[in-house]
């Protein structure tokens, strides 16, 4: 035995001496770090939260509701995508004052979800409705509100028992909210879909190239003609203040230098080098994220440099560096990939999806991302080497059906209310604006023997009205669409009212049937009519446009992109098809194109509204000055003007420029406007009947008739005197003729 010990001593020595050194060196090359754990769960089972307000779908103002009458709400989801934890916060108000029973009844998709009795006075009506998950094909959440009032009577079954003192107000500020799984968004289309209501555009820096701002601008107008609030920010650098509020930091890594110090709270956390950076970007802090970015090759030098200055604080923990290797790759990849051109692509940036456009693919990604072509986009990549926003031929017309109408039936038994909403670009295109809407309704007979009324609102002006036959058979409502309803975002309501029955007394009144067949219905848009009013401009600035700005634009991007946008998107500008055009400083610019021009010179163009130096305002009028003034801040003028053959709408800013123009608008009053931080605050026009007097709402051929014979009625009336008088001149010399023989 010994001797077989002392045989094998030595190679038991040297197992041993291995398994010690295999123990000591286990931790560098198999041992899981808790810093490369952490590391490993940055961005793990993230849900994205949105939320959209009825006041984002356009409706500035509360609706009310009074007697027994209901109305629809249409709020937005993305399209086929499962909502986890939605809800409904509905926010209104009641007003009771005459006794009898009130009531209201909220509905999600056509169910009853809540409903409440109300007593006498006022106060709330806030109820928070769950909304079930399953996806949505339609892509619309239908919130409905009945209202119902009955006023205490003295018995008579006939007497009218609908309170006007009744009332109950829905706010624009009711909001569904929901999550999604970061996971489900696997297309550029469900990435556009799930966009907040006020998204982000990231870009490189301050100062970018042509390409990158051409491209912002576009993708900028885009969203806000698709009914966004869009800011525009540039990608923070070292010295610059973000808000570091709220943030997140798992305590595993605030031992890492940068993601220590961006664990303070505070407001005003400035950037001390491009590490803290990289962590920023890491954890999605908003003041350092964007929902789309335009990238160019500075903004893809920007990202490396901040991760390889973050990856550099790891570098004393193999596993963290390792593990942060790995989750770069995955959660960040445009910091090492190179965006192809005309490329548009979905990509990870910490604990979001971003959509990344190339700087050169902007007019492509804007025509990509219109009403009717994103749903293309099934794919998380698609390279464009052309794309443009379909025509609307001059037979062509939108059903309103694409425009989300629902096509189910609602009872009406004194009023009800059919709405649906859309952006402008929804319904114009390549210089074709709305000119005629046809409604199809159709109602159910009622035994009273006065006929339903059915009014056609487009964002609250009443378009045309008609008493309906109501024998269940669609009717036709035919209507022009005047350019001075149009807005950015569009909401088209068809009330129907009835005229209660009680058979002498006898009998309860009851709710009929009333539907729009939204399928049969449509917008006919109509050519360009060019008349020196923005309404008049309007059609050519959808079409193959041209946009001029200074140089000196390309200094302070971001706040002249959002300024582009604002003023853009007024005027109707296409984003896809227009052309961008740079003025050097003291350039005059002959347009080629109806145009849009902003603080540049235009070759011909002599404006009402003079600006000089960005501190004089000079209006002319036709004998003189209208207005002269000086010291106005935050304001600006647009107006339509002609040079170089072309019509367009020239720009100016007065004292410091806002970098906002307010809650998105349409320049659709006269020829002049001046324009402050919530929006026009003066309109002016050039005084003709036809801008001011709305179009005959039958419109069609016998209108364009009345317009011929209004202005050539005279001429015909001239053209008989003369014949007339010559009919008159040839008998009386022939009388004298026959005397002289």
């Amino acid at each position: 035995m010994l001797l077989l010990f002392r045989k094998f001593a030595p190679r038991f020595a040297a197992s041993l001496s291995a398994l010690a050194s295999a123990c000591v060196l286990q931790p560098h090359i198999g041992y899981a770090s808790p810093l490369g754990d952490g590391i490993r769960q940055l961005g793990a089972g993230v849900n994205l939260t949105r939320n959209i307000a009825l006041a984002d779908l356009g409706l500035a103002a509360p609706v009310v509701l009074t007697g027994d009458s209901s109305q629809d709400f249409y709020l937005p989801v993305p399209k086929g995508l499962p909502l986890d934890g939605a809800s409904i916060a509905f926010d209104g108000r009641y007003v009771k004052s005459e006794p009898g029973s009130a009531s209201v009844v909220l509905s999600v998709d056509g169910q009853p979800m809540a409903s409440q009795m109300v007593p006498d006075g006022d106060g709330p009506v806030q109820r928070a409705i769950a909304v079930s998950a399953h996806p949505r094909e339609t892509g619309f959440v239908r919130l409905g509100v009945n209202w119902h009032s009955q006023a205490r009577n003295a018995g008579r079954r006939c007497e009218d028992d609908r309170s006007k003192a009744n009332s109950v107000t829905v706010s624009p500020q009711t909001r569904l909210t929901y999550r999604l799984d970061q996971k489900s968004i696997a297309s550029l289309d469900d990435a556009w879909s799930t966009l907040p209501g006020a998204p982000t555009l990231l870009v490189a820096g301050n100062t970018l190239g042509q390409d990158a701002f051409d491209s912002a601008w576009r993708i900028g107008v885009a969203l806000e003609r698709s009914g966004k609030r869009v800011s525009v920010r540039a990608l923070p650098s070292v010295g610059d203040v973000v808000d570091t509020r709220g943030l997140d930091v798992p305590a595993v890594l605030s031992g890492v230098p940068a993601f220590g110090a961006i664990r303070d709270n505070v407001e005003t956390h400035r950037i001390a080098n491009a590490a803290e950076l990289g962590a920023l970007l890491a954890l999605g802090a908003p003041g350092a994220s964007g929902d789309v970015m335009v990238v160019d090759n500075a903004m893809r030098a920007r990202l490396a440099a901040a991760f390889d200055a973050l990856q550099a604080q790891f570098a004393g923990d193999t596993d963290a560096s390792a593990a942060f290797g790995a989750w770069r790759a995955q959660h960040a990849p445009l910091a090492d990939a190179v965006l192809g051109s005309k490329q548009i692509r979905l990509f990870l940036m910490g604990r979001q999806s971003v959509i990344a456009v190339s700087a050169d693919a902007g007019a492509q990604a804007a025509a990509l991302f219109d009403a009717s072509m994103h749903r293309l986009l099934t794919s998380s990549a698609v390279t464009v080497p052309a794309a443009s926003a379909p025509d609307i031929g001059d037979k062509q017309v939108v059903r309103l059906s694409s425009l989300g109408g629902a096509a189910d039936s609602f009872d009406v038994m004194a009023k009800g209310d059919w709405t649906v909403g859309f952006p402008l670009d929804a319904v114009s295109s390549n210089g074709r604006m709305p000119s005629e809407l046809t409604l199809y309704v159709a109602a159910a007979p009622g035994p009273a023997a006065s006929r339903p009324v059915a009014a056609v609102f487009w964002n609250g002006v009443l378009l045309t009205a008609k008493q309906l036959d109501a024998n269940g058979r669609p009717e036709q409502l035919r209507a022009r669409v005047p350019g001075y309803v149009l807005g950015v975002s569009n909401t088209l309501r068809v009330s129907v009212q009835r005229q209660p029955y009680s058979a002498d007394c006898n009998e309860i009144p009851q709710a009929y049937p009333v539907d729009i067949l939204p399928a049969a219905s449509y917008i006919k848009p109509g050519d360009a009519e060019p008349d020196g009013t923005f309404v008049g401009l309007l059609p050519l600035l959808a079409g193959n446009p041209q946009l001029i700005v200074p140089d000196r634009y390309l200094s302070a991007a971001p706040e002249n992109i959002k300024r582009v946008i604002g003023i853009a998107a007024a005027s109707g500008l296409s984003p896809s098809r227009a052309e961008l055009t740079w003025a050097a400083r003291d350039k005059a610019i002959t347009p080629s194109k109806p145009f849009v021009a902003m603080e540049v010179a235009v070759d011909g163009v002599k404006p009402s509204a003079v600006v000089t130096d960005r501190n004089r305002l000079q209006i002319g009028g036709k004998d003189a000055l209208l207005l002269d003034v000086t010291g106005l801040q935050h304001v600006s003028t647009a107006e339509v003007v002609r040079g170089g053959g072309q019509d367009g709408v020239l720009w100016h800013a007065i004292g410091e420029p806002a970098r906002d123009t307010g809650a998105p608008f349409l320049l659709n009053r006269g020829n002049l406007a001046v324009i402050g931080s919530a929006g026009p605050v003066a309109w002016f026009d050039n005084g003709r009947e036809e801008d001011v007097v709305a179009p005959d709402a039958d419109g069609g051929v016998s209108h364009e008739w009345r317009r011929i014979v209004s202005w050539g009625a005279p001429l015909i009336g001239i053209a008989v005197l003369l014949f007339v008088v010559i009919v008159v001149l040839a008998a009386l010399a022939r009388r004298k003729k026959r005397s002289g023989n």
